[in-house]
């Protein structure tokens, strides 16, 4: 048996390695069969072919948080972002068809007030929804469900939860 900390070959079965003091299944940086460097990624030895300890244990339960949270940041965040858009170029159309019409004053205004913000909510949705689906940059995915609020408050929440529970499966 060899610690997964430190790679050191152990004799029987120690609760902590004598060279690193670390639980020696504990580690990801080797082998415990044979003790060939390995990353937490590994799954199966490449020198053994052992099964690396502690993997799936380790990374089980959970990761589903994150998926979730970046789907639901998606759905909430391209609707927003296509009718931000379409609000945007109908500034124009809706402008010259109510200014022939005798106009309503500043509804151009009040279209924009509501089109550019609705956009920049929506794309920051939209990435931190690609983030928490490839569970990287734990803050960018919050950002993005709470982005995801603002373009649909009945999917920010669940996403911002499942964000926050899912920090863990994060790098």
């Amino acid at each position: 048996m060899f610690c997964r900390n430190c790679g050191k070959e152990l004799t029987g079965s120690p609760e902590i390695c004598p060279e690193c003091g670390a639980k020696p299944m504990r580690g990801t940086s080797f082998c415990s069969n044979c003790g060939a460097p390995t990353t937490e990624l590994t799954e199966i030895c490449p020198k053994c072919g052992a099964r690396v300890a502690g993997k799936v244990v380790a990374k089980a339960g959970g990761t589903w948080m994150p998926l979730t949270a970046g789907i639901l940041d998606l759905v909430a965040g391209v609707p927003a972002l296509i009718i931000g858009i379409a609000l945007a170029a109908g500034l124009g159309m809706f402008g010259a068809l109510i200014g022939g019409l005798g106009g309503i004053p500043g509804l151009g205004a009040i279209m924009g007030a509501i089109a550019v913000p609705m956009i920049i909510f929506a794309i920051i949705a939209i990435v931190g929804g690609v983030f928490a689906i490839r569970r990287r940059i734990w803050g960018l995915a919050l950002a993005g469900s709470i982005c995801a609020l603002f373009c649909a408050w009945f999917l920010g929440i669940p996403a911002i939860v499942f964000t926050i529970m899912g920090k863990k499966h994060f790098k």
